[in-house]
């Protein structure tokens, strides 16, 4: 028997077999897809919900092209690599964030939660932006000190 599994545009639902997925009263255009379908299609496109709808209309099933993915078939950037990096040279607390973020990114694609990853990419990718900045900051305010130091022994007699 098939499953089924719809979204609202937001969030995924399912399986449902064909009797419970007509107790969620779901739309015709509400994007459906089942195991061996390439892509999310409106529920109007699929003959084998068209009992679902009022009896009596007759709704012909078009042939329309497939709801297309938002997401990339590549997963994102993991930014590991540069928050490793970070982590290291500029700002430890901040490359340990984005570490944790990077990390999440394949583990999220993998599991097919592919939002979840683009979110952990974004995040991570930020982390490793703040932490630069940061480092470098902070290497500016160590050589301004440093050259403070410096000319204040030399004014003072050191």
């Amino acid at each position: 028997m098939d499953q089924y599994y719809y979204t609202d545009g937001k969030e995924r639902y399912g399986p449902f077999t064909l009797e419970q997925l007509r107790d969620r009263n779901i739309g015709l255009e509400t994007l459906v897809w089942k195991e061996g379908m390439p892509d999310w299609v409106a529920a109007k496109n699929i003959a084998d919900l068209q009992s679902l709808f009022q009896p009596g209309e007759n709704f012909p099933v078009e042939e329309t092209a497939p709801y297309l993915s938002q997401f990339p078939e590549a997963p994102p950037k993991n930014w590991l690599v540069e928050s490793v990096l970070i982590t290291l040279f500029c700002c430890m607390p901040l490359g340990i964030v984005g570490i944790v973020n990077a990390t999440k990114v394949d583990l999220f694609w993998k599991m097919g939660q592919k939002e979840a990853a683009m979110v952990c990419s974004r995040d991570a990718g930020k982390w490793v932006k703040i932490g630069f900045v940061v480092g470098i900051i902070g290497v500016g305010l160590y050589f301004l000190l440093a050259m403070m130091g410096v000319f204040g022994s030399m004014m003072f007699g050191g």
